[in-house]
Order: C-alpha cells, then structure tokens, then sequence
C-alpha cells in the first residue's frame, strides 16, 4: 500500500485534519501540526509517505499557490492610507533583521553569498500569525496595527526581490573563490529581458485577459475559478523562462489579479477554501516529512535556531523602536506592533525550502528554520496579548463606499444590466462585492428567486461576481434596513419608479424610509438606457453635509463613468469641489450655476445620466416641479445620500434646509417610527 497514490491521499487528509486540532489544543500554531504529523509519517520515521510522491507534487503546487493567494490578498488602499508609516517599518523592519542575518551566516556559519542572502531573507520577512488576535480586540485600525500589516507586505516584497535575484543565473557569476555559483540551470532568458517580461504579464497582459473572460466568457464562479489557477500557473511558468523561481511569478500573478477578484467575493472564498483544505497544507506536510528529526534535534540545530531567534526578535524590535521615535507612537503602540512583526511562518519556510531545494545550504538550516518558526509563534502570540490590553481602541472606521454594495433589483422600470453594471463599477474601485436582493411578500419568492437569478446572470456578464439575498418582510423599507444592518452593507442602491407629472415629484416613500434609517450612504436610481453623457449637480453648498453629499456624487460620477465612456459635465457655482475630486482638468467639464439656490435643470437632455444629491433634486422640485418633472422623465437618474439623509420625497431634507434638523442624531429620529 505504501507508494499507492491512493494511500498517500488517505494520509495527507488524515494529516490535514488531525495537524492543527492536536496543535492547537497543547497551545501551538495549526502549521506546527502539521509539520509535526509530516515529519512523523515521513521517511524518517514511519515511513508511510515518501519523497517525490503526490504529497511532494502537491507540496509544489501549494507554495506556488501560497503566494498567490499573498498577491490576491495584498490590500492596496489599506497600504496607500498607511504608506509613510508602512514604508518607514516596512523598510527598517526588512533591512535590520537582513543586514544581521547576513552578516551572521557569512562570519559565523561561513556560508556563501547566496545563502547569506537567503538567510537574511527569510529573517527579513514575517508572517502576522496573531492578527486574529487583533481582530478579536478590535484594534485593526490602530496605526501601530496597521503600520505593521502594510510594513509586513513592503518586507515580504523585498524578501522575495531577494529570493528572485538569488534563484537567477543571469547576474551571477561562477566564483567558486567566494561561494557564488549558479543556480537553475539553462535559463530561457537573460534576466533583464526575463524580469521585465513577468512584470508586463502579470501586472498588465494578465488583468485584460482575465477582465476580457469574466465579461465575454467566464460567467459561472467554476469557469473563473480554473482561469484563476492558470493565471497563476502562466505566471509561474513565464518566471522560469527568466530563471527566476517560479513563486514570485505566482506572486505577482496573484497582485495583477487582486482588483479582478474581491478580497470579499465568492469567488475568493473559494480560492481560499481550496487552499486552506489542500495545497497549503501539503506544502507544510510536505516541509515536514523531509526532515530527519535526529538532526532537528541536535544541539548545532537548537543553536542555530536560538541565533535566528534573536535576530529575528532584536531586529523587529529595533526597527519598531525607531518608527515609534519618528511617527511619536506610544511605547505600548511600539510593543504591539514588534510583537506583530516577529511571527514567521510562511514566507520563511518557503524562502527555506528553495534555498535547501537549491542546495545552498543544508537541511540544519531548514530543521533550525521551523524551530524558530514555533518560537516566533509563542513570542508573538504571549507578546500581542499583552500588549492588546495596553494600548487605546481607535475609532470606528467608515466602511469603504464600494466595500459591500447591496443593489435592490424590483422590476420598476430599470434596464437591470445597467444597474449591474453600474453596482460593479462601483465596487470594483474597492475591490468590493455586490449583493443583489429583493425583498418578496408571501407567495412571491419564486418569481423573486428568478429576478434574482437574472440580476446575478447579469452581473457576472459585467465581469463581477456576487451572490443573491432574499428576505421576506412586512414591508420593503423594514426588510432593507434589516438586510443592510446583517451585510454590513457599504452602500444601499434602491430603484426609482421615476418621476411623475404633476405637481409633485413623487418617488414614494418606501425609498424615503431606506433612505432616512440607512447608516451607510444611499442611492435611489433609475436607469432607462445606455446614456450619451454624465451631467452632475452639486446643489447648494452652504453647509457641510451639503457638500459632503456632494462629494458623494462626484464621486458615484467618477466610478460610473467607466460603465460608459462618455462626457463628464458637473454644473456647480463651487469649481475648487471638482478640482478636490478630479486631479485633471480634462476629466470634467464645469459649468457654473448662475445661483446656489437654483439648479439648471435646462442643462439635462434626453439621453443624460443625471446625478445629484438630495438636497438639490429637492431644490428643483421647489422651482417648478413641472419643469424638473418634464426634463427627467426620459433621463437616467442617480440620487444621492450620505448616511440617513436620502430622501426624495423631501420630508427630512425639506426640515434640513429650513434648519430644523442639523444632525445626524436628530435625523435619525426623524426617521424611527
């Protein structure tokens, strides 16, 4: 049976399911467990797998697919908010602990060049093994947190910079003198032609072929899912062709898709899943049954590890020592964010298996890595709970506008790809979801499954991807507020009928109750045909959630643009608002409204998509309803909200220009029953 493809399955699963409980139940890391149990049944000791099986072919797919999911996991606008920070620890975080390792391997363990580098790669990077810890405290958006989150990917970046220059032929020359040799051999390309070529196909040619297929083609979460893997396997595959090892392509393949594929989406729940249940695992798995526990545990190992320790801990430490002194951060904020950085799992035992898999250093090397792996764990761990409690829970932080947008999807008369279209466009900016719902009375449920299933259809032709929600309720206001509050949803989308001859501007007030209970912003929309040009009113300015509302539809004006690609024309009597949100002058055009107090609704053709706020729809309303009325009949239309201020009908925006209601606690008591 031993050797059976058949067995050595029944094991790995065994592993993988046995490896974390025991771990986690005597205190220590899941990964530990299964290195541990991989170890075990290795050829070292029972000898129930063996090297170069289906776990070893497994093991390789899983690092490649570890750093993939690290590409697709990499949260870019988190790192731009915390970039001065970031880049400070991330570089002083990476260069300390790499300079003493460096040194240390080439002094002390008398290794070559290359292994040196490595070594102080692998002591440069860190894994956040305990920010679940965080997460559970509710301190993720401290500034030491999140200083130390972005900071981990610039050291991880750079780590593998290393590992890439490293595993190249192309810039290395053979001097036996000084330990340099090479290490793949026959490369396709000579580094500078192999570099530039990865970067261009997965920074650039991969995201238009993926955004090609998720519209033309790839419509079901399987299809996608497939194309993801071989996303990353062309970028692994074309990173050879340079000699550069086959993971940073991965790497990279795994950033060029980050904005394609939502860190929230189905779509990533999976590619986690799969990696999570499988590949990962059997890469850990396979780490472990290729150790021989009789050098592991002899006493050149145990000091070598007790040495990597060190440098791994006074490195972070002092490079968190010296962010803390420029950015003034607190000493318990220094704590918190060394404890964070010193945990090492990951990429250290990726950067160790190549380097042993090269042969540029020994398995003692290896064996002393994952000892120290486990002592990083226990010093992370014991270190961020004690500094948890010390240090001062930050603010709740504003969901991002397309983090989590939920798109009512009735039949009133909207052209519901537009509307898919439109919900997409602006999540994709945050590399957000969409949630389509629908909110049926009794005996309704089975022509709201088909409505939903058409808005999801529909999305996934746009290239998005997201999952229906059906909620029977009382009442569509009530069922809305109630899904949003369960979603945590960033932004609500509720559809108009459209706007009725006469002399009142009536929507009804179904969207007035979503719109005015709503903690999130809000978006009534009615959209009737692919539009010829974006035609924004900013209303009056004269007080601050005036144009904050208005900054909010500029900015709903900036992310939809793309959905068709037409004029921008923005009429305010405050041209600095649109300079505030467009960096180029050739991006709007401004036209300035004769009065704060009178909106132009002369400006609006047949074929605009109109987007205003509130508060200046209201304004139009109160100069001719008829006129208003008569000009957005044929239009499409977008009205927005901030946080329960939404309201079309103008009961509380009405009580707001009058200065009756001025905040947002009393609007909220407008709107409670």
């Amino acid at each position: 049976m031993i050797g059976t493809v058949e067995f050595a399955l029944l094991i790995l699963l065994i592993i993988i399911l046995a490896g974390p409980l025991l771990a986690e139940r005597f205190g220590f890391p899941g990964l530990i467990g299964l290195i541990f149990l991989g170890m075990v049944a290795g050829p070292f000791m029972l000898g129930l797998l063996r090297t170069g099986g289906l776990v070893s072919d497994l093991g390789d797919v899983g690092l490649l697919y570890l750093m993939f999911l690290a590409g697709l996991s990499f949260n870019v606008r988190a790192f731009m908010e915390n970039r001065s920070n970031a880049l400070v620890y991330g570089l002083l975080g990476f260069f300390i602990p790499f300079l003493l390792s460096y040194y240390f391997a080439l002094t002390v363990a008398e290794t070559g060049v290359l292994a040196a580098a490595l070594i102080g790669a692998m002591w440069a990077s860190n894994t956040l093994v305990a920010y679940p810890e965080v997460l559970s405290a509710g301190l993720q958006n401290n500034r030491a947190v999140s200083a130390a989150v972005s900071a981990g990917v610039v050291a991880d970046l750079l780590s593998l910079t290393v590992l890439g220059i490293v595993t190249s032929t192309a810039v290395i020359d053979i001097d036996s003198g000084i330990g340099v040799h090479a290490t793949v051999e026959n490369p396709s390309l000579p580094l500078w032609l192999g570099l530039p070529l990865i970067v261009v196909f997965t920074l650039w040619v991969l995201p238009k072929i993926a955004d090609w297929f998720f519209v033309k083609i790839g419509h079901t979460r399987t299809q996608r899912f497939v194309f993801a893997l071989a996303g990353m396997a062309a970028g692994s595959t074309i990173a050879l062709l340079g000699g550069v090892e086959g993971l940073i392509g991965a790497f990279l393949a795994g950033l060029g898709l980050n904005s394609i594929i939502p860190a929230r989406s189905s779509l990533m729940e999976r590619l986690d899943f799969v990696g999570g249940a499988i590949f990962v695992p059997a890469f850990l798995v396979s780490i472990g049954f290729a150790i021989d526990p009789r050098a592991m545990f002899n006493l050149d190992t145990i000091l070598l590890s007790l040495l990597f320790t060190g440098l791994v801990v006074f490195g972070k430490t002092l490079a968190a020592v010296i962010t803390g002194a420029i950015f003034k951060l607190s000493m318990m904020e220094i704590g918190l964010m060394a404890s964070l950085s010193t945990g090492q799992a990951a990429s250290t035992l990726a950067i160790a298996q190549v380097g042993a898999s090269l042969g540029l250093f020994g398995t003692n090397v290896v064996n002393a890595s994952i000892l120290t792996v486990v002592a990083t764990a226990f010093i992370t761990s014991y270190g961020t709970r004690f500094f948890i409690g010390r240090v001062d829970r930050p603010p709740v932080e504003v969901a991002t506008l397309g983090e989590n947008v939920l798109v009512d999807v009735r039949a009133l008369g909207s052209d519901l790809d537009l509307s898919m279209a439109v919900a997409g466009a602006i999540a994709r900016v945050d590399g957000g979801v969409v949630k389509p719902y629908l909110i049926p009375s009794k005996g309704q449920v089975a022509v709201a499954r088909a409505q939903i299933a058409l808005a999801v259809d529909a999305l996934a032709a746009t290239g998005h991807d997201g999952d229906g929600e059906i909620r029977i309720d009382s009442s569509f206001a009530s069922g809305t507020l109630e899904l949003e509050e369960e979603v945590d949803a960033s932004l609500t989308i509720v559809t108009l009928r459209g706007p009725q001859a006469g002399t009142q501007f009536l929507f009804g007030n179904e969207v007035d109750l979503v719109g005015e209970g709503s903690s999130s912003p809000t978006i009534a929309v009615r959209l009737i045909r692919p539009w010829s040009r974006v035609l924004v009113f900013t209303g009056d300015l004269s007080n601050d959630w005036h144009s904050e509302d208005a900054l909010l539809a500029l900015e709903i004006a900036r992310r939809v643009r793309s959905v068709v690609e037409t004029d921008l024309v923005v009429a305010t009597d405050a041209p600095s608002l649109v300079a505030e949100k467009f960096s180029k002058p050739s991006e709007a055009e401004v036209v300035e409204q004769p009065s704060r107090r009178r909106v132009a609704v002369g400006l609006i053709e047949t074929n605009d998509l109109v987007i205003a706020p509130a508060h200046a729809v209201i304004a139009a309303r109160s100069i001719g309803s008829w006129r208003s009325s008569g000009r957005l009949k044929d239009a499409s239309l977008m009205i927005v909200g901030g946080p329960h201020r939404l309201s079309v009908g103008g009961s509380s925006i009405r009580r707001n220009l009058h200065g009756i209601v001025d905040d947002t606690e009393a609007t909220r008591e407008v709107a409670s029953p």
